[in-house]
């Protein structure tokens, strides 16, 4: 559950979180190709989802496997979440609900790889 994809998923979070903020400090509402951007980010954290699962099932060792699949359901769960909350706002404030949800998502991929290694903390 390390590596790669995890690494692309928290990257493509925070160059969009990074695009978010310039619209926020721009003031304007998200547009339609950070939206379509979301639904890219939306499609990896699916894909981890599935592929998290698979190897747990896969795995012998013991850890957290409630808190695993938690946390992989709730990363999938976020962005549609922020982006039902703000579907209908025109103002600066969705770009800021966006900015928010993309910097908490990266925390929430580490906190997956650090429950799958077995860390406690």
């Amino acid at each position: 559950m390390t590596g790669p994809f995890a690494s692309a998923i928290i990257v493509v979070s925070l160059v969009l979180a990074l695009w978010a903020g310039v619209l926020l400090a721009v003031n304007r509402p998200p547009n339609r190709a950070l939206w379509g951007a979301l639904g890219v980010l939306e499609l990896l954290l699916v894909t981890f989802l599935i592929g998290g699962v698979v190897q747990m099932v896969g795995r012998d060792t013991d850890f957290a496997r409630l808190e695993f699949v938690l946390y992989l359901l709730g990363c999938a769960a976020i962005v549609p979440l922020a982006g039902w909350w703000v579907k209908d706002e025109k103002s600066r404030a969705a770009a800021a609900v966006l900015v928010v949800v993309l910097l908490v998502l990266p925390v929430m991929i580490v906190r997956v790889q650090q429950v799958w290694a077995g860390s406690g903390a």
